[in-house]
Order: C-alpha cells, then structure tokens, then sequence
C-alpha cells in the first residue's frame, strides 16, 4: 500500500517557541563634522556612546536598530561602537556582542545637483544647512543621520534588499507636492530620506524581515509641506510593500520588483509621525497602525512614571515616534515598553544621550508550515516505520493516520528529537493509506 505523507499544523499558538527581543534606537550620534563619529569611537572614552552602550546593556536586545548613527564607507564605526562600547561591560551592565552587524549608504548629504529648497542657489559645499536642504536627504555631509543593524542571530546577506534608489515620482498616487518642484526635479528626487532595508534574520531556522527606515521630520519646511509628505509616502512604502496586492511597482536597488509574500516581518525604526499629535501629514503612521497585516494591538508605554497623555510618548519633545511593529502572524506578541526610567531607577542619569528612547517588543516565534515541517521523509525496516523531518525544537509534535482523508486518529507513538531532526517509529501494521505530522 502506498502512503502519502503530509505536514499539518493544526493547531495554535504554539509552545516553547524561541523568544526575542527587538528595539529601535535613535542614538543621536549625528555629531557634527563628517568623521567625527568614526574618530570619537576609537578609543572607549566617548561618554555619549557609553551612555548610549550602557542603555544597550540594560535591555539587551537580540536584534537592534540603531538610527541617526553617521554611516562611513567602510562600517568602521559601527564595528568600533561594538568592540570598544557595547561588548565591554559598562558600570557593571552585562557586555552584548553582536556578531552580525549591517550598515549601508544614506541618502542624507549625497548632492542632488538641485534647488530642492527652492532658496535661489544649488549648494555643493558641504557643512551646512543649505548644503544639506539640496542633498537626496537632508545632511550636512554625506552619511550623517545613517542607520545600522546590530543582531545576535546571522543575517542572510546575500537576501538584503535596499531601496536608497527609489524614485518618489515612481510611486503611484504620490503626494509629492504640486508645483513646487520643476519636472526635471521630480523625476529625480528619491523617496527615502536615509533608505529602506529589508534584512532577512535567520532565528534557529525560522525567517524574520527586519524592515528598517527613518523617514524625514514632517517640518523644517513651507507652506508646500514638502518633508511632511515626504515623511507620509516614506511610511507608505512599507504598508505597500507588506502584500503582494500592493508592491508590485516597488524595485530595489538591484532592480528586482514586488514585496512579501505571506512572511513574517518587523518593521523597526524611528517613523518621525504620531498618531494623534504633531505635524504628520494625514496621519501618516496611520498606514501602518491600522495595516491589517500588521500587529499594533499593543502600544508600548514608559517603564517610568508618566501621564495619560504622555505614556505612550519615545522622546523629550513629546510625540511617539519610535516603533517596533511585528507581523500578524509568526509571532505571539508578549508585550514590550519605551525604556524611560526616571529617580533612581537603573539608566535614569543616562538619557541625556539622545532626545529618544529606546523602543522594544518582546515576540515569540510561531513556525509557519514550511518552518516546522520540513524535508518529511518515511522509511520501512524489520516490520517499523519510520517518519523523520526537520522542524522546530520544544514543540509538540504528533504523527496522525487516516483512510480516506476525512477521519483522522493519532498514532500511538511520541516523536522525539536529535541533533536537528525529528523522527518517531511504529510497527508497519499500524500503518494507513495517509500520515500526518500535527502540533499538538
């Protein structure tokens, strides 16, 4: 008789799932001359990065999105900030490594060859504001306001998608602002202010998308709003990108078009829009609050003492602006805070570091089909069967049996696991025209 196999979830949530730790931070290490970051990070010395360390090491984060962290060409700072600063104990704070770590170009202080302030004069001297207001994305030189990924779990490298490259005017039913650009500008400017990464995290076989962006302030501009619906349209294209349905007229850097496709993400960074104060353009965050895909069910709120309208606030000048938003599904979400203590409590004295705070969840990896049944296989020796698959360790597995597709009984057997695979065994008498690996 032959029998079909089949791997089956049939129930949820799951079990003993692997936990994580995801935060953003905006650090504030823009400092003020191209440079500067990479030198003040040589040595340990620098007390704003060991504040900002120290605050590190009081969370501990497995996956962290740093942002306004000057970019450099060869990561050197991003690699200094680690060894010097968070794999060294700060006041007695556990040391955090991060083997897998990431960086990338910004568009912040990259010239445009544009009056894109529309103030008379195209400025290509770096070091200023003007300098800055014609650049792709506002900086007074080149890779300042950047981003990094600091991660305890190996990144897929070669699967990271970039969007630095993406042209505004390319996204459909834009809202860049009429008239204020010439045509010629239009078409050139870029949508993200800094750049949108999609970072593939491999979590003990299980697939993450880390979705990772800073879009511009909705200020510092005119009558025309031009960074607040910037700001919007930077949102958007996660909310795009989340489903198929969607992202289709998305290209990445490396030219390859379209969104996810049913996956597990987190999206993470400094959003620069609250949802219920502030200068946002139509409630910009709203696209992703709001995002069926996306689970906002649980906001964040100080882990200090604060008031009813400023709990949920992620930085001094009172607005939410810090998100970590994971998807509806691959996860159960157990809750998470913005890290603002205050008195005497551990890293109080230390937020003087930057005027945000740290934001983080806590999520427990639920397998998807093809995660926790994987490479399903049977084999027939003296009178036993035997079933063997990939799969997820501490989670209940059983094996089910059924004639015709429509009753299923379980299969007296417990499935156990060795060295990364799971396998169970019983007598080939036992055995019906269809098998079944369920979650119990």
């Amino acid at each position: 008789m032959k029998v079909f196999l089949l791997g089956l979830l049939i129930s949820s949530p799951l079990f003993g799932g692997t936990q994580i730790r995801v935060a953003t931070y905006n650090t504030s290490l823009a400092l003020t001359r191209e440079g500067e970051l990479l030198s003040s990070l040589r040595t340990g010395d620098f007390t704003q990065a060991r504040q900002v360390a120290e605050i590190i090491q009081l969370i501990e984060p497995d996956i962290l999105v740093l942002n306004e962290f000057d970019y450099d060409a060869g990561s050197t700072a991003l690699t200094r900030f680690h060894n010097n600063f968070l794999a060294v104990s700060q006041n007695g704070q556990p040391a955090q490594d991060y083997p897998y770590r990431y960086t990338a170009p910004s568009n912040t202080g990259i010239p445009s060859g544009f009056d894109l302030d529309n103030n008379g004069s195209i400025d290509t001297t770096s070091g200023d504001i003007t300098y800055g207001n014609d650049s792709y994305g506002f900086g007074e030189f080149e890779g300042k306001f950047g981003m990094a990924i600091l991660s305890k779990y190996p990144l897929d490298t070669a699967a990271i998608r970039t969007f630095q490259l993406f042209k505004w005017a390319d996204m459909p039913g834009h809202v860049i602002p009429e008239g204020f650009y010439s045509a010629e500008e239009e078409t050139a400017i870029r949508l993200s202010s800094k750049s949108h990464w999609d970072i593939p995290i491999i979590i003990e076989g299980q697939r993450l998308h880390l979705l990772v962006s800073h879009p511009t302030p909705p200020v510092f501009d005119g009558a025309e709003d031009r960074n607040g619906r910037r700001n919007h349209d930077e949102i958007r294209l996660w909310s795009d990108y989340l489903a198929p349905a969607s992202s289709g007229y998305l290209t990445d850097d490396d030219g390859l078009a379209g969104g996810l496709k049913g996956e597990r993400f987190v999206i993470a960074g400094d959003q620069n829009a609250d949802p219920n104060a502030g200068d946002s353009f139509q409630n910009a965050i709203n696209q992703l609050l709001l995002n069926p895909l996306v689970d906002a069910s649980i906001t964040p709120e100080r882990s200090g003492t604060s008031t009813a309208s400023t709990r949920f606030n992620t930085a001094t000048f009172g607005l939410r602006a810090d998100y970590v938003l994971p998807s509806q599904v691959g996860f159960t979400n157990l809750g998470g805070a913005v890290f603002w203590p205050i008195g005497t409590e551990p890293g109080a004295s230390l937020l003087s570091a930057s005027d945000h705070r740290p934001v983080y969840m806590d999520l427990e990896l639920e397998p998807f089909l093809n995660e926790a049944v994987r490479e399903l296989d049977i084999s027939q020796a003296d009178g036993t069967v035997t079933l063997t698959w990939q799969g997820v360790a501490d989670v209940g597995y059983g094996v089910e049996a059924s004639d015709d597709l429509l009753g299923w009984s379980p299969q007296q057997a417990t499935p156990s696991f060795d060295n990364g695979l799971w396998s169970v065994s019983f007598s080939s008498a036992q055995v019906r025209r269809f098998l079944r690996v369920t979650l119990e």
